[in-house]
């Protein structure tokens, strides 16, 4: 997608410090002779097992054949909405607001976000995963760590290109449709982000204007519609891929039910001219789910991460567990 959502990713993974850290084992695997150890209803204050909020997610993301096959079809979709938009001049995969007036003739245009849309960068939460940060520092100085991490990540150019995604911009290419990647990685970090896309086999020419980064100060915040406008200003945008919705439309941040109607606005085009990508990781869908106070009312990260948890956890929908523990055959001794 963009730039890994500091913020959003922090929030799911910090909570998996407390366990890792302590380096207990777990007890899964015992036999369960009987019921008399297993609560009835959660710590005060807290949800039940907490120990690792994305460990599900960055296994899928890394192993499932099922996340394989959806990056296949995803840039399959986008192959047969190329050979559409070339023969329809009126094709745009802008809506009117951000299309703005390039000429009759302008060239073709994909637009493109980076992490975990062309590059997997999943190593990285799992290294997250597997060497928490303090949750006893505080927040400022946890933030600051993570972001530190983050910019080692990137500099050490590993991110490797999601199945079918080099294919696909490259037989693009070969047509005569420019690449713009659109990121919220930072200014600081597109050298590096340049290199890691033409080492993972992605089609890049000129990192100077097809890798768009955010810098707030020159009107590239983390909102992407100013920088699709920028595309848009010489080029008929005729695609956009990304796995964050915030790669396809602004004012993402709001609520839930926003979201959803900026979804349903535009239901016609998923899986045409807008391609999504799965990322169960991280994203603008967790930050709207998990808001929490301001650093300074917070004493230690960890304070910090559990208050977003809970208030994560008032969005669940389904059965509960707590009020209704599911039934557990007891074997005789």
């Amino acid at each position: 997608m963009h730039m890994i959502q500091r913020g959003a990713l922090l929030a799911a993974v910090l909570a998996i410090a407390a366990c890792a850290g302590a380096g207990r084992k777990p007890e899964s695997a015992r036999p369960i002779d009987d019921l008399s150890d297993i609560p009835r209803s959660p710590p005060p204050g807290a949800l039940p097992d907490p120990i690792h909020d994305n460990l599900n997610a960055v296994l899928w993301s890394q192993t499932s054949a099922e996340n394989r096959a959806l990056a296949n079809q995803a840039f399959n979709q986008a192959a047969r909405t190329l050979a559409v938009a070339k023969a329809d001049p009126t094709f745009n995969a802008l809506p009117p607001s951000e299309q703005g007036t390039p000429p009759a003739d302008a060239p073709l245009a994909i637009i493109t976000d980076i992490d975990e849309t062309v590059l997997d960068s999943s190593a990285f939460n799992a290294d997250i995963i597997q060497n928490p940060i303090s949750r006893n520092l505080p927040p400022a100085e946890a933030h600051k760590q993570f972001d530190q991490r983050w910019n080692d990540w990137v500099a050490q150019r590993e991110a490797i290109a999601l199945p079918g995604a080099a294919a696909f911009l490259k037989q693009a290419e070969a047509a005569g449709v420019r690449i713009f990647y659109i990121t919220n990685r930072k200014d600081p970090e597109k050298a590096e982000t340049c290199s890691n896309l033409v080492q993972a086999g992605l089609p890049l020419d000129d990192c100077a204007t097809q890798v768009l980064t955010r810098n707030d100060a020159e009107g590239r915040p983390k909102e992407k519609g100013t920088r699709r406008k920028m595309v848009a200003a010489g080029h008929r945008v005729v695609l956009v891929l990304g796995d964050n919705l915030g790669d396809f439309a602004d004012g993402i941040y709001s609520s839930l039910e926003a979201r959803a109607q900026i979804v349903d606005a535009q239901s016609s085009w998923w899986g045409e001219r807008w391609i999504i990508l799965p990322n169960p990781m991280y994203g603008s869908w967790e930050e709207v789910l998990g808001h929490a106070p301001n650093d300074a009312a917070s004493p230690t990260y960890g304070a910090e991460q559990e208050r977003r948890r809970l208030q994560k956890g008032r969005a669940l929908r389904g059965v509960d567990w707590w009020a209704n523990p599911p039934k557990m055959e007891v074997k005789s001794k």
